[in-house]
């Protein structure tokens, strides 16, 4: 009879008291980059742990030169993985090959899940192959083998395979690594305490949601002398739980490039972000902002220190924002911000041109928008430094395509969107060119430089419903487009030390809901709805701008509504979407099967030259419905239903004997 002995016990039997290295090849491992590994390498993590719970010494399971295909693996307590250099992890193309933990309700190629004592190091690579993994996911979504919405064309991040998930876990080392194309985020660590993430060098461009590294509610982290390039953001912390804390994290000496953000703080934000140190740090090429500090569903931020940031050819140097998606408990706050030592550089074109995975083409430019500090009326941003700051805009804001006024009855009606995502762009074009502020407490600019590299018609600065601004040795290089530099509307205490900055003070008359302009009397507001279904569930949307309408309130778009009407009637019908802006038009003539949407912030305003107007009924009329469709009933089934304006924006009349058809306003 052939003698059978198990080979985890003859593992443990033939390894000396305080053995520390095991050979996956001694498991049957092949280095080749075909013959899949997961098992062999699976049976030496497992071997190595329990030779760790056995004598209590820390093991090493190492992975010499060579290429090692895998699924998912587990690490265990006690062992640190080593990828020698010249060697690489390599993920197997096989989605089926991975598993969605259900404690994590994650997909990874490597998980550790509440174990202690663990490490990857090496200077080796792993390498998630996500491309491929994720495109094979998707033809079995296809195939109806995989169950997936494939929102936005693409599985579910948490369907497809991050390169490390680690959950619960604590001492954790991951250093010297290279890690390469995952097919979600590349490393996320969850609820992990004494982390330490050094050496790394992260190649994360390869499908989308490639975030350089992740850290959920983790305590006394240590980030240091990383080069990171990432599709998606770069530094990223977040809080997943209502009872979660991350704090005590310093990030330092890293390099960054983004087709996202830099430095960002959310967006998941539901518990409390402290004791943060974040310094020396170089950024390019990054579409977003360098830094982004989003509170957003109900969390805390405070204790917040970044010193020491170069950032070029990025989109958008700070992002300050809370907002109310009310996902969290207890009292929501962001305040003790420090931001110092940093110099941003904004260019005119896209800075993330390149990648294979760029930041979507708006069709607005994003590179206009100022840095941002804004608040909500019932959540203020308070304690904010800027000091030892230079931050350089292109300029070149045009009027004829986007504006933002700097009256109070202008500023009152640029939106709150508490609920919305948070980014920078979020509210297109902002009155300010280098810094806009609202809804703040105590907000100091010391030896701040903004410069502008080109004409603007907008003021430097924009300070809106804010109480207490120290401005001490700060420098706004204007080029003379405005006659005032800083804009102060509805502001408490403002000192400045210098009397080369221009400031002009203001005040609302009063107080106005969000998106409806101070000025507008309820005669002058012929439609203004609020409701916020909008008429485009199940129809094709056309945005406005792409048939040349212009938001900025002077230019006559009559022509070019028209147009993008008669063409959504020809394709057999569809919604018009109207952004942010102020969209000057004579009679509109609105056609079978097509809706208007106003999106919140839109104002469809009424020309006031009555020679812009064709006649209904003997009358003036700003809408007018196809007389085939003039008799239409609803009510009946198989009619085809009159189109309908819908959305959280107005139709502004200008002339008294100017009519509005009457069409469905939900």
């Amino acid at each position: 009879m052939k003698r059978t002995i198990p080979l985890l016990l003859m593992i443990v039997a033939l390894q000396p008291c305080g053995a520390q290295r095991l050979f996956v090849t001694d498991f049957g491992a092949k280095g080749d980059g075909i013959t899949l590994c997961t098992r062999s390498l699976q049976a030496a993590i497992d071997s190595a742990n329990a030779i760790y719970n056995t004598n209590g010494e820390k093991q090493t399971v190492i992975l010499p030169p060579g290429q090692y295909v895998s699924g998912t693996l587990y690490l265990k307590s006690g062992v640190t993985l080593m990828i020698g250099e010249g060697a690489t992890l390599l993920g197997s193309t096989n989605p089926f090959d991975y598993v969605k933990d259900p404690y994590c309700r994650w997909t990874a190629f490597i998980f550790a899940v509440r174990q202690h004592d663990i490490g990857i190091t090496g200077k080796g690579t792993i390498d998630g192959r996500g491309w491929e993994v994720a495109n094979n996911l998707v033809q079995y979504i296809h195939l109806g083998l995989v169950n997936d919405p494939l929102k936005y064309d693409r599985p579910n991040e948490t369907n497809r395979p991050e390169n490390i998930h680690f959950r619960e876990c604590q001492n954790v080392t991951v250093s010297r690594i290279t890690l390469r194309n995952p097919a979600s985020w590349n490393q996320q660590y969850d609820q992990c305490r004494h982390l330490v993430i050094e050496d790394q060098t992260v190649d994360s461009k390869n499908y989308w949601n490639n975030d350089g590294v992740d850290i959920v509610d983790c305590s006394d982290v240590v980030i240091r002398n990383c080069t990171m390039d990432a599709a998606d953001d770069v530094f990223c912390f977040k809080s997943h739980s209502v009872d979660g804390v991350c704090e005590n994290v310093t990030v330092e000496n890293c390099y960054g490039r983004s087709s996202a953000n830099g430095i960002k703080f959310g967006t998941m934000t539901r518990g409390h972000f402290r004791h943060f140190r974040i310094r020396n740090i170089v950024l390019r090429d990054t579409y977003r902002s360098a830094i982004t500090i989003a509170c957003v569903d109900g969390g805390q931020v405070e204790d917040i220190e970044i010193d020491g940031l170069r950032a070029t050819h990025t989109g958008n140097p700070l992002f300050l924002r809370f907002g109310d998606r009310r996902e969290g408990k207890g009292t929501p706050c962001l305040k003790d911000i420090v931001v110092r030592n940093i110099e941003v550089e904004v260019p005119l074109d896209k800075p993330d041109a390149g990648y294979s995975y760029e930041g979507p083409v708006e069709d607005l430019p994003r590179n206009i928008s100022p840095s941002s500090i804004v608040g909500t009326p019932q959540h203020r941003i308070q304690n904010v430094l800027l000091e030892n700051i230079l931050l350089s805009y292109p300029g070149h804001a045009d009027t004829a395509y986007a504006y933002r006024g700097c009256s109070p009855d202008e500023l009152a009606a640029i939106p709150e969107w508490e609920q919305r995502y948070p980014e920078f762009s979020m509210w297109k074009e902002l009155p300010a060119w280098g810094l806009y502020i609202r809804h703040a407490d105590n907000i100091t600019l010391r030896n701040v430089t903004l410069r502008l590299g080109g004409d603007d018609y907008r003021p430097a600065i924009v300070a809106d419903d804010v109480e207490g601004l120290l401005i001490e040795k700060t420098n706004l290089n204007d080029t003379g487009g405005t006659p005032a530099q800083l804009i102060a509307n509805n502001c408490g205490t403002i000192k400045c030390d210098s009397k080369k900055i221009k400031i002009k003070r203001q005040k609302s008359k009063g107080s106005t809901k969000p998106s409806v302009e101070a000025s507008q009397t309820s005669s002058d507001i012929i439609l203004a709805q609020d409701n916020s279904t909008p008429c485009s569930e199940g129809a094709t949307l056309y945005k406005a701008s792409l048939f040349g309408c212009k938001s900025n309130g002077t230019t006559l778009n009559t022509t070019s509504i028209q147009r993008a009407i008669d063409h959504i009637a020809s394709q057999g019908g569809g919604t018009l979407v109207f952004e942010v802006g102020r969209y000057l038009t004579g009679s509109i003539h609105l056609r079978q099967g097509v809706n208007i949407q106003l999106n919140e912030g839109a104002i469809l305003v009424a020309s006031p030259n009555i020679h812009d107007y064709d006649t209904a009924d003997g009358e003036p009329t700003l809408i007018i419905i196809e007389n085939e469709l003039q008799h239409t009933d609803t009510n009946v089934s198989g009619h085809t239903p009159l189109p309908r304006l819908c959305g959280l924006g107005f139709v502004q009349q200008t002339l008294p004997n100017i009519r509005l058809a009457n069409i469905h306003p939900f």
